[in-house]
């Protein structure tokens, strides 16, 4: 790499001319992506535990709770963009001073708890009229959505969010309500933190088509659609014009952390030791997920966030050693029950 960030030979990494490390000169230094997020209503409603938990028992059957889990961080824009930077299109990694990377099918699995076996996450996007769409809303979500709040297949989160407000689930809410509240929340989790779009602030409705069956959610591998899903805004986001980017950006972040050590928000801690109360079997939600582990306040005294210029810097600068190529210890008890619990349910 001659800078670090472009290639010595072009004919391996051929796009360089529109990727945009190229673009980065004196009066574009400072410039970042912007990370376009869609999950503050969700977070809202479990922060004021707005959720009951016959719906979380749901949402574990369906394999999504530990999404929810992880929590809800603050993105660093100025980290999500020195690793865009590196990001290859045509080899879909990270190119480093020490090395390629990327995240993998196993991140997935073990931060987020997704499964990576089972049917594909995929479907037919039929062009609806807003009549039909309304109609398939009010048969799976309970409630008919007012047209404004739908758009070319989207339905706006805020008419999820005030939906599942002015109907909550109690002790003595009906079984068929139940579920039809849980795909609500569900669909959210979907178009908002595991596959958010740049339509920002609403959820793709063709996600319903798999979410009729509760019991069969679980048997798709949401877990490839997430990767996949990241790859690909990527790729989009590392192209020169760009200044935007979408995707499930947090479960990366979570990746830099546990493996970048000069990213690390502090330097006491590493995937490996973040503390987490033991796994009790009898438990309501048995599975620590390693993700979860980072759901903690941090400081940010030693990391180098909110400084694209230091970040590329110490990405440019950093050896072998500094890099964390093997994170999760199969022997370590909370990483083997979340693989054990998952490979089970598949």
């Amino acid at each position: 790499m001659t800078d670090n960030r472009s290639p010595e030979d072009p004919s391996v990494l051929y796009l360089q001319a529109t990727h945009m490390s190229s673009n980065v000169s004196s009066s574009t230094v400072d410039d970042i992506v912007k990370v376009r997020r869609s999950d503050n209503l969700i977070w809202k409603l479990f922060t004021d535990n707005y959720v009951h938990n016959r719906v979380i028992a749901y949402l574990n059957h369906m394999g999504f709770y530990g999404v929810l889990e992880c929590g809800s961080q603050v993105y660093d824009n100025h980290l999500i963009t020195a690793l865009v930077e590196r990001w290859r299109r045509e080899t879909h990694t990270f190119h480093f001073t020490c090395g390629e990377a990327t995240i993998t099918l196993e991140d997935v699995s073990i931060i987020w708890g997704l499964p990576i076996d089972g049917e594909a996450v995929t479907g037919v996007d039929v062009s609806n009229k807003v009549e039909e769409w309304q109609h398939i809303c009010l048969d799976m979500l309970g409630f008919l959505p007012a047209s404004k709040y739908l758009k070319g297949g989207h339905l706006s989160m805020t008419a999820l969010y005030d939906h599942c407000m002015s109907n909550l689930v109690t002790d003595d809410t009906s079984e068929v309500d139940v579920v039809k509240f849980t795909c609500c929340i569900a669909l959210m989790i979907i178009g908002g933190i595991m596959l958010p779009d740049y339509q920002g602030g609403s959820a793709r409705l063709i996600f319903l088509q798999l979410l009729r069956d509760i019991d069969t959610v679980k048997s798709y591998s949401w877990g490839s659609a997430v990767l996949a899903f990241l790859y690909r805004e990527l790729c989009n986001a590392s192209r020169i014009e760009k200044t935007t980017i979408a995707g499930p950006l947090y479960i990366l972040q979570i990746w830099a952390w546990s493996r970048i050590k000069c990213v690390n928000p502090d330097p006491d801690l590493d995937g490996l030791t973040l503390g987490l109360p033991p796994v009790d079997p009898d438990a309501f939600i048995p599975i620590s997920l390693y993700g979860a582990r980072w759901k903690i306040e941090f400081s940010y005294t030693y990391s180098p966030t909110h400084s694209i210029r230091i970040i590329r810097d110490s990405l440019d600068r950093m050896n072998n050693n500094e890099f964390n190529w093997v994170v999760y210890q199969k022997n370590d008890i909370d990483v083997k029950t979340i693989t054990d619990s998952y490979d089970n349910k598949i």
